[in-house]
């Protein structure tokens, strides 16, 4: 989905001659709208988060790269705040770099997707699925969160329905053995 969303708006843009300066200005304030839309809801999420105080114990494996903890005991508010956290910081890098491509290079295209795809992205996200939509914290849903491997569409491997931003992927292409674990963690995780 995310890739014919891709391919379909660079397909708009350059067709519709959306790269015109004079678009510039609008494009600009529907990308900051969009952020504002993201980081108002991930603030709402947080509320919710903090305002529902999940204590239930969680206990999972650390597994992320450079890790040296072993075994992580936390709350599930604690859990789900920390993701909001991240995804928090991710908005706000993925902006910085999106902004400097755009107002040092020119690029407009970057603008415009990423008004889009973040949209996308948010409503597919486990916090959002779980406290905007009510959804249960089951199958997918069950904390602690799998990463989804960005080029899993490509290998058919575990995550294969995600595709990645740039960022993401080269944030993967630089950590090439991370694809390998990430499945492995999803089989694990499986069986229990």
């Amino acid at each position: 989905m995310q890739l014919a969303v891709i391919f379909g708006t660079m397909h708009l843009v350059k067709k519709a001659g959306l790269e015109s300066p004079e678009y510039a200005p609008f494009i600009r304030a529907m990308y900051g709208t969009a952020t504002a839309v993201i980081l108002a809801l991930t603030f709402y999420i947080k509320s919710l988060v903090q305002k529902g105080n999940d204590t239930t114990a969680l206990e999972y494996d650390d597994a992320a790269p450079g890790s040296q903890q072993g075994r992580v005991v936390t709350t599930v508010a604690k859990y789900d705040l920390g993701e909001v956290a991240k995804l928090q910081k991710s908005t706000l890098f993925t902006t910085a770099i999106v902004l400097f491509m755009h107002f040092k290079f020119g690029y407009i295209q970057p603008l415009i997707l990423q008004s889009l795809l973040p949209l996308l992205n948010l409503y597919k996200n486990q916090l959002f699925q779980i406290h905007l939509l009510g959804k249960p914290a089951t199958d997918s849903l069950k904390r602690p969160w799998v990463a989804e491997n960005p080029f899993a569409a490509l290998t058919g491997a575990v995550g294969a329905d995600s595709a990645a931003t740039a960022a993401a992927a080269t944030a993967a292409t630089a950590s090439d053995g991370d694809a390998s674990s990430s499945g492995s963690e999803t089989e694990t995780r499986k069986d229990k």
